[in-house]
């Protein structure tokens, strides 16, 4: 019986291939951190080639790496969605219902600061009905709030649509805050809380 041969040895890769792919990744990872940035300046809508020269970069090439406008706005929002779902399963593990809500509208409120795109496009899939993408995020959002209503922390008709209209009312504040919106925030985050935060009982009130 013959000796069974060894495999062929495997043409190793091409250093060039590997330098061509290399840097189609690091055009990918400009773009996305351009359209981030171009964005969370000027909304969704912007030139796509002002994107493509923050990125230095043709615009060719961007469009090699995301054919339409959609693809480009959902790689430059995959991050913020991935960072949203973290805290917001962190938080839904606080020992505490209340920090966990007045933890949450403070990550509400930074989101919006350091990116308004973002949330105003999380805003308009919610008012739209667009939830398929966010139900995880949403789902946390409900059982945060749940949980403190049945602490008794917060008052007993909050839910949900109370958090997005903090987060359209807090647009306008940040919108209308000017180059310095950081104590504007602050200062709406505290008031936010004031109104969802359940009231004790009045003297001489039923319980």
């Amino acid at each position: 019986m013959e000796p069974s041969q060894p495999p062929p040895a495997r043409p190793r890769a091409d250093a060039g291939e590997h330098r061509l792919r290399a840097d189609a990744e690091r055009n990918r990872e400009r773009i996305v951190a351009a359209a981030r940035a171009v964005f969370a300046e000027s909304g969704e809508r912007a030139p796509v080639s002002r994107v493509a020269r923050r990125a230095g970069v043709g615009v060719a090439t961007l469009y090699r790496r995301f054919p339409t406008r959609e693809d480009l706005v959902e790689a430059a929002c995959a991050d913020q969605r991935a960072e949203c779902h973290g805290a917001l399963r962190r938080l839904e593990a606080y020992p505490d219902p209340w920090e966990a809500v007045r933890e949450t509208v403070l990550l509400l409120c930074a989101t919006q600061l350091r990116d308004r795109n973002f949330t105003a496009r999380a805003l308009a899939e919610v008012e739209a009905g667009r939830t398929k993408g966010l139900a995880e995020e949403l789902g946390r959002l409900d059982a945060i709030l749940a949980r403190a209503r049945v602490a008794g922390v917060v008052r007993r008709s909050v839910d949900r649509g109370d958090l997005c209209l903090l987060a359209l009312g807090h647009a306008g504040v940040v919108a209308a805050a000017g180059r310095d919106p950081w104590p504007a925030s602050r200062r709406y985050a505290e008031l936010a809380l004031l109104a969802l935060r359940a009231q004790p009982p009045r003297a001489g009130s039923p319980a």
